[in-house]
């Protein structure tokens, strides 16, 4: 299956083939994105985003049955425990919960994943999106003329991913530091379930626009220093413009692992995980690292024909790619 993670700068994409227990990776690649195409998760020109999409998986020889993974602020991912009953009910309930939720929508698309069955009660893990976001989404691609097997949120993609290459942590507790373009999150997940996830307003863009507001710098320039940063001798200009514009970053953190200590009663031994374009860049890795009370753990790169690509950043077309 092909899955596309969409994202705010990028679309990675990853082809995979099921084997027994496992899967074969068989091709990754990432598309640039037009510019302000996406912005906040809103699709803001379709015909731009559709012609990009349909050139590149013609270019690449690849299958038009995807996958897609994405985020809008909009969407919720939770928990929830409600009594057994028929999928029919159980689809109501969810809708209803959605609409408690997502105060001022009318329609809903949901989905969810029964986590255990017990005493007449179920725990679910659900998705819920307003509509009109889906049927936006869903447009893109049939212009695109490809055949969307699933449309799902990021988060679960991130977390399936994750857990094709750390089968033997499914049943631990550990965290996810999604560190993207225009938005960060955090996913607890702990003893075999997502229970908690937030996004936050914080990305790598705010990197360059510091960048560009401090030194002056073109786009081009930015995005070879960002090129650079990969390696360990940093540029003077982002480490500036890094130990900066972090500071909100580990706020954000911090406010977060609080919450989840006091809520979820998690441990200082658990492992947080970094993905996303962030975790690529040596120097904001140190920083956290240096700021958070928690072991910051590297996700193993991914190998496709001996090319090596990085396991962080393709961890959610991964995910989508397994869907099933």
């Amino acid at each position: 299956m092909l899955g596309i993670d969409l994202g705010a700068y990028s679309a990675k994409f990853c082809l995979t083939r099921r084997k027994k227990e496992t899967f074969e990776l068989l091709w990754l690649g990432e598309m640039r994105l037009p510019s302000y195409s996406i912005v906040g998760g809103e699709i803001k020109d379709k015909n731009s985003l559709a012609d990009n999409l349909q050139q590149f998986l013609r270019r690449n020889h690849l299958p038009r049955e995807v996958v897609v993974s994405f985020y809008h602020p909009r969407m919720v991912v939770q928990n929830i425990s409600l009594p057994e009953m028929p999928d029919e009910e159980l689809e109501n309930a969810l809708r209803w919960e959605a609409s408690s939720i997502i105060t001022g929508e009318d329609s809903f698309q949901v989905g969810w994943q029964t986590i255990e069955k017990k005493e007449g009660q179920q725990k679910i893990l659900f998705a819920a999106s307003p509509s009109w976001i889906v049927e936006e989404y869903l447009d893109v691609f049939r212009r695109a003329r490809l055949e969307v097997e699933a449309l799902e949120p990021q988060v679960l993609s991130l977390i399936r991913g994750f857990l094709s290459l750390y089968p033997d942590l499914v049943d631990s507790t550990f965290s996810v530091v999604d560190l993207g373009f225009t938005k960060g999150g955090i996913l607890y997940f702990s003893a075999g379930e997502l229970v908690f996830s937030r996004y936050f307003n914080w990305g790598l863009g705010k990197v360059g626009n510091y960048l560009e507001e401090k030194f002056r710098l073109l786009p081009i320039e930015i995005i070879e220093l960002f090129n650079r940063s990969t390696k360990e001798d940093i540029p003077y200009q982002m480490e500036e413009a890094l130990a900066e514009v972090s500071k909100d970053l580990v706020m954000e953190l911090r406010r977060s692992l609080t919450f989840l200590h006091s809520e979820f009663d998690s441990s200082s031994d658990q492992k947080l995980f970094l993905s996303g374009g962030g975790a690529e860049i040596p120097f904001l890795r140190q920083i956290l690292i240096e700021n958070l009370p928690l072991s910051v753990g590297r996700i193993p790169p991914l190998m496709v024909e001996g090319e090596e690509f990085s396991g962080s950043v393709y961890m959610g077309a991964l995910g989508a790619s397994l869907w099933s």
